[in-house]
């Protein structure tokens, strides 16, 4: 594994990948090939968004950084200065269970909450009512994530993208603590029962994780 992340790291530098996987080594985020757990996603991203780049969009990220690596990266928030540096014109939002209020970037807010609180994903809304992109790489909960989509999608823009990460890892102490839910991943397949619980879905996408080496390790779902 750290091999490939070693090769992978030493393509970046000769610029044998897009721009927005490049950025996620310069910023040293997980989202890219060369910091571990090397999801990958930012490939994916490269593409997904690329047509959003130079417009004057509002993003969201839940989850800001792990535990383990909060500070220790020599950077508050990774993938936050990497969306800032792909999107220069957009406004983007954090949203993390833990205090980050000594994270100072430019054309960002953070707002500090529980995902699984639908007051407190308001607040979200009452700092930004629609959103171009969000992404959850909140707690992983099955239940968190379903409750931050029934919430948050209706503030979706038209055309959106709601993107969903790790969806074939969920924290097993949480899962057993939250009210019993279906996994995530299986409703995104579901398209009846997912359209119980949110309107205007256009269509769902699945991606490869990097890591997993599976095919639906990350779930976009992108609005009518």
């Amino acid at each position: 594994m750290f091999y490939g992340a070693a090769k992978a790291a030493v393509k970046v530098r000769l610029g044998l990948y897009d721009e927005m996987t490049t950025l996620a080594a310069k910023y040293k985020s997980d989202k890219g090939v060369t910091i571990f757990p090397f999801h990958g996603y930012s490939v994916h991203y490269e593409m997904l968004f690329e047509r959003l780049r130079d417009r004057a969009i509002n993003m969201l990220e839940i989850g800001l950084a792990r535990r383990t690596d909060r500070r220790s990266l020599g950077i508050g928030c990774p993938s936050l200065s990497m969306w800032l540096d792909y999107f220069p014109k957009a406004n983007v939002f954090g949203f993390d269970i833990d205090d980050f209020s000594w994270v100072d970037l430019p054309r960002t807010q953070i707002v500090r909450g529980d995902q699984g609180n639908s007051d407190d994903l308001r607040k979200l809304v009452a700092k930004c009512p629609r959103f171009d992109i969000i992404i959850d790489d909140g707690s992983h909960a099955s239940y968190d994530q379903q409750v931050t989509l029934k919430t948050l999608f209706p503030h979706l823009a038209s055309s959106g993208l709601y993107v969903i990460e790790d969806l074939r890892w969920q924290p097993d102490d949480l899962e057993a603590s939250l009210p019993p839910t279906r996994k995530t991943r299986d409703l995104l397949k579901d398209r009846s029962a997912l359209d119980e619980l949110i309107s205007d879905v256009k269509e769902v996408r699945f991606f490869a994780s990097g890591t997993r080496k599976t095919s639906d390790g990350l779930g976009v779902i992108v609005k009518r």
